[in-house]
């Protein structure tokens, strides 16, 4: 790298990290940002900057700024038109930060069109885009993004989560498609080429507002002290993008996947990911029979809260506003939940705790605004209700017919228990049924093992729709934080109540644990099996397992069509997993996953990155035997290879070994849903293809 004494020019950047929620209810926020930050960033880019030189650009993602163009009264409105004419507001290429899996290609698209569009009414052109916070993103973005004309997109990691083995500038390259790629270990760090460029960043910190004049002053100067004999002022991270080009060429290129190490928290409100994943199936069938056409003045209201539902913060600060970090097991959960509000000592289970807990006591004032900290369940919950509010907002932004059509999409009749006179046969060991021309074997848990087709002959062992239910020990969540996280012992008093749970070591009664349902009766339709099952009952009893589960499968020419039906889930605070187990191909190594419209290897993916856990919209295998893929309707969340929540191994998956899709889990703290007791349903559509 080249010496700071030899740098020529610096580009500073100013930016805060835009979090939808997460330090207040997300209405709270926006509203912070329109009515206090937004104002103050124009009024301090107006007063310092000059004709000559800029001392404070505030960069923000692209949704800001068309939520304030929409919403400003009109003399705000007016300052910022000219604050954004005069380049001192600037829009990066994105709209804000994303679990990027989640979204399909249409979705990315429309967030990149936002940028577009106020650079048409702005006249100006964005090269560069930012992620902040998320360690991570899928390469089947970059076509998206060189598409859309971004040359530079730069990633800054949350500071105590694993930063993938990637070089800290280089080529991110799918097939004929490259973008340059900047990774920070923070949200931002200096960045010098060889040319004699330099990027600084100066970050607020989530939530926060610009500077004031004073600390602008203190920040050039320290930078005038890091680089004296360049020239120093405020730009954006195009014109670091500029810079670049005259050096890409000598970047190293990389043409793996990354993925994303937080895409568990997808898994963490089933309810809200199935409904968003079910409106853009409907969407893309709508665009693709001709129903739509993506230009109708009411698209982008449809879309913008389907964004909004993929940003990457999915409610209030649990460290900050749920403070209970004491009620781990299932009777006292229920309990302080029942009674509402918390206070800061139940941040603290024990001394450990305690000592995290008066660390973290001076930024939970900040946040709060007094030191009266305490919080309510009823307030978290809210959080989490109103990120799902967003699904509501883009059904009745569609016209009365097609908004029909996804209630519709998003309603169902869960199957109920067979009565003892029913004509449902009881399933013992071996138990066998002919269905629609094929005659199927269940396993002892009352998955599909084996397929026999009467017709033509074939007959394929494998394993369709196996449900399990999953604990955590204190111990497995400990070793988890200590092998994922990093610089633990500056960051231990906020990253172990954002990704650990503290207090849990406390409770002796929660272990390991992998519980399966008991299957008693099967219903035989024409062409649909049904299997009724029972949940374990020590996991009904202590944890979270749902008492009943119920997996139809429907028999069609080329497909199976497998949905499960869980009902009364009980909530639970500790640490717990859902999965369904499928695998149509046993030992098939060659599979891909689509993430946004593009074929992944998940054996491609960089060290560090997300091995093991993908957000995808379908999964393809190939084997001698024949061609399967799976299409998950309502729950994107995999696990290649074996059930990997916790597992922070860094070697690639076996394939062969089938895939575990998570339909709930409660590993992530931070901003996102802790527990679920809701019914639910998830469909998965197989397809085969047999030689």
């Amino acid at each position: 790298m080249m010496e700071n004494k030899l740098v020529k020019q610096v580009i500073v950047v100013f930016k805060t990290h835009l979090d939808i929620g997460f330090t207040a209810l997300a209405e709270e926020v926006l509203d912070r940002y329109c009515k206090s930050f937004i104002p103050s960033a124009v009024q301090l880019a107006l007063r310092v900057n000059t004709p000559s030189k800029k001392r404070f650009v505030w960069t923000v993602g692209s949704f800001l700024p068309m939520h304030y163009l929409r919403t400003a009264a009109p003399k705000e409105r007016t300052l910022f038109e000219e604050a954004a004419r005069l380049g001192y507001v600037r829009w990066h290429g994105l709209p804000c930060t994303t679990h990027t899996e989640l979204m399909d290609a249409d979705l990315m698209e429309y967030g990149l069109l936002i940028g577009q569009d106020l650079d048409r009414r702005f006249d100006v052109h964005t090269l560069a885009a930012k992620m902040t916070d998320v360690p991570g993103h899928t390469a089947a973005m970059v076509p998206l993004l060189a598409k859309h004309g971004i040359e530079y997109l730069h990633i800054g990691v949350n500071a105590s989560s694993r930063v993938p083995n990637v070089p800290p500038l280089f080529r991110w390259r799918f097939q004929e498609h490259e973008i340059a790629v900047s990774y920070a270990a923070d949200y931002g760090e200096a960045a010098v080429l060889d040319n004699g460029t330099a990027l600084e960043f100066f970050h607020s910190q989530d939530n926060m507002g610009p500077p004031d004049e004073d600390l602008l002053e203190q920040e050039y100067k320290r930078l005038a002290a890091k680089y004296p004999n360049a020239r120093i002022e405020a730009g954006t991270l195009d014109d670091f993008a500029r810079a670049i080009r005259s050096v890409r060429e000598t970047l190293p290129v990389l043409d793996q996947e990354i993925g994303d190490t937080w895409i568990h928290g997808v898994g963490s409100d089933p309810l809200k990911v199935s409904a968003l994943r079910r409106l853009l199936a409907l969407k893309s069938r709508w665009l693709e029979g001709g129903r739509i056409t993506g230009g109708e003045s009411w698209y982008g209201n449809f879309m913008l809260p389907l964004l909004l539902t993929a940003e990457h913060t999915w409610g209030m600060d649990t460290k900050k506003y749920l403070l209970d970090f004491t009620h781990w097991n299932k009777e006292a959960f229920a309990g302080a939940r029942a009674r509402d509000i918390t206070s800061y000592r139940l941040l603290a289970a024990g001394p450990r705790e305690q000592a995290l807990a008066d660390q973290l006591m001076p930024e939970l004032i900040r946040y709060r605004g007094s030191d009266n900290c305490q919080s309510s369940y009823r307030l978290f919950e809210q959080s989490h209700d109103e990120q799902r509010k967003y699904i509501e907002d883009a059904i009745c932004a569609l016209p009365p017919e097609l908004a029909a059509k996804a209630r519709l999409a998003l309603s169902w009749k869960p199957p109920h228990f067979p009565h003892r006179q029913s004509s449902s046969v009881r399933i013992t060991e071996g138990f066998t049924a002919d269905i629609g021309g094929w005659r199927v074997h269940l396993g002892k848990y009352g998955q599909i093992t084996c397929l026999e087709h009467r017709e033509s002959g074939i007959r394929r062992t494998l394993c369709l729709g196996m449900f399990a239910y999953e604990t955590f020990s204190a111990e497995t969540v400990q070793t988890c934080l200590e092998t994922y996280g990093r610089d633990m012992e500056q960051n231990r008093h906020w990253a172990e109540f954002d990704f650990g749970k503290p207090g849990l070591e406390y409770e002796s009664g929660i272990r390991d644990a992998c519980f399966y349902a008991e299957p008693v009766t099967a219903e035989c339709g024409e062409n649909s099996l049904t299997v009724c099952m029972l949940g374990n009952e020590e996991a009904v009893r202590l944890y979270g397992c749902p008492r009943r589960i119920f997996i139809r499968h429907v028999f069609e020419p080329d497909q199976i069509v497998t949905t499960l039906y869980w009902q009364d889930k009980d909530a639970i605070r500790s640490p717990e997993a859902l999965w369904l187990y499928m695998n149509p191909l046993p030992g098939c190594r060659h599979w891909t996953l689509q993430k946004l419209g593009r074929q992944i290897c998940p054996d491609q993916v960089v060290s560090g990155g997300a091995r093991r856990m993908h957000c995808c919209e379908a999964l393809r295998g190939t084997s001698k035997d024949g061609a399967a893929a799976i299409y998950p309707m309502d729950a994107p969340l995999v696990s290649v290879g074996g059930r990997s929540l916790y597992q922070t191994d860094d070697s690639c998956p076996d394939c062969g070994e089938g895939f575990w899709f998570n339909l709930f889990n409660n590993r992530w703290g931070t901003n996102f849903k802790q527990w679920f007791e809701e019914d639910m349903r998830f469909c998965f559509v197989t397809k085969f293809d047999w030689r």
